[in-house]
């Protein structure tokens, strides 16, 4: 799924360009996002591009670059970052004993754990490798940890499966897991298809549903849409998007087991984004 790699704040200051070849790397449509590793790690990497590049236009570049990078683009873990001021990479290498992370991007190659040095960062390197699609366990558990990362942090969401019904389990399991990884003031938009539903039935059933499961200060409202033009599944926030294949619901008949789930790149979540307009609900829970 989402790929944490961690980055040494020095293999990613030498200049602009370097700084800029890495951070594309990452966000939620390249399925692979920056370890906050430490906490402050925008700061150590200005600090260190500061010592190198102090007076420079390139300085000034990250500088901007760096307060444009916004929270969704990193995994944050809650690891402990000590060390990390006096010697980074050896602080990594102890916190991937600890707690793998997907890769390590330093200054130098170390092959066990494997550490890739930031200038063999090119063609083919396997921590460049697409990492937008994969095959993801029909099971709650599963799908709520492929989805965390956009639910995190996001504050509009949209769940999109033209057969979506709260009052079944496989459908309400994967629901509740969504909704523990939401912030106080996310909005969650359900959309569901018009075609053989009884819209006070379906209001019913989420009421119940809700009930003892919605967090504090999360709002959620359940909207019916036209069916017909309803054939992809979506979990769809304003900073990032994922697509399945089969239905954002639990596989209870071990037919499909699996679903295949893809990453959006932006321009297609902001044109399926625009298409289920949040106007009209049947339903809405403050």
């Amino acid at each position: 799924m989402f790929k944490e790699i961690a980055i040494d704040p020095d293999a990613a200051s030498a200049s602009f360009k370097d700084f800029n070849y890495i951070i594309e790397m990452f966000g939620i449509s390249e399925g692979r996002l920056i370890a906050a590793f430490p906490s402050k790690w925008k700061r150590l990497v200005y600090q260190s591009a500061e010592r190198k590049l102090k007076g420079t236009l390139d300085l000034t570049k990250i500088q901007l670059r760096l307060s444009k990078l916004s929270d969704p683009s990193f995994v944050r873990k809650n690891r402990p970052g000590n060390g990390c001021d006096e010697n980074w990479l050896q602080a990594a290498l102890k916190e991937h004993e600890r707690l793998p992370f997907d890769g390590i991007i330093s200054t130098q190659n170390i092959i066990q754990p494997p550490v890739a040095a930031a200038e063999d960062l090119y063609g083919e390197h396997p921590l460049r490798a697409p990492n937008r699609q994969w095959h993801v366990l029909r099971r709650a558990k599963n799908m709520g940890e492929c989805c965390a990362p956009v639910l995190r942090g996001s504050k509009h969401i949209k769940l999109i499966d033209p057969h979506f019904d709260a009052g079944a389990p496989r459908f309400l399991n994967p629901f509740v897991e969504f909704m523990k990884y939401l912030n106080p003031g996310a909005t969650v938009d359900i959309f569901r298809g018009d075609v053989k539903v009884n819209a006070v039935t379906a209001v019913s059933r989420l009421n119940n549903a809700l009930k003892g499961i919605k967090p504090i200060g999360v709002k959620v409202r359940l909207f019916l849409f036209d069916e017909a033009s309803m054939h992809n599944r979506f979990v769809i926030s304003e900073i990032g998007g994922l697509g399945f294949h089969t239905g954002l619901d639990e596989d209870w008949t071990t037919d499909l087991p699996e679903d295949l789930v893809h990453v959006l790149q932006e321009d297609i979540r902001i044109r399926e984004w625009s298409k289920y307009k949040s106007d009209g609900p049947i339903g809405v829970w403050d």
